[in-house]
């Protein structure tokens, strides 16, 4: 088994991003269109969670967020602006626990705020997949 299968729908969703590089907002539209392609089998259909499913998802992204952090898997960093987007260091502390739980971090607000927060996969998580790559690889 690869450490790809034993992840939460969530936390795939989590993961995929991170390994990404891209944004917090995608993460719950990634889990809602998983959660379509797991239905149909078709995987073009995109997530139907309005903006109201999506609030409500957000206590919930931010704690499988934040325990994938603590297994030291992702980070989170937040933009200055695109052309220092190198720059910006991890979110930690109070900060990290505003970062989550904003709104904005995760969806577009209804005033149009959008936070900019990046999700990274660590080297611990690239060596533990790279690890089970090579398990699975020796058991063929």
């Amino acid at each position: 088994m690869h450490v790809w299968d034993e992840l939460t729908l969530e936390q795939f969703a989590v993961m995929v991003t991170a390994v990404e590089e891209a944004y917090l907002n995608n993460v719950i539209d990634e889990y809602g269109a998983r959660l379509e392609w797991a239905k149909t089998r078709d995987t073009t259909i995109p997530s139907k969670l309005d903006a109201a499913a999506k609030r409500q998802l957000i206590p919930h992204f931010a704690s499988v967020v934040l325990n994938l952090i603590e297994r030291g898997w992702i980070e989170l960093t937040e933009e200055p602006t695109l052309d220092r987007r190198h720059d910006a260091e991890p979110i930690s502390g109070a900060s990290l626990h505003d970062t989550l739980h904003d709104p904005a971090s995760w969806m577009e607000t209804p005033d149009g705020r959008r936070r900019m927060v990046t999700l990274t996969q660590t080297e611990a998580w690239e060596l533990l997949t790279r690890q089970a790559s090579n398990a699975v690889e020796a058991e063929d």
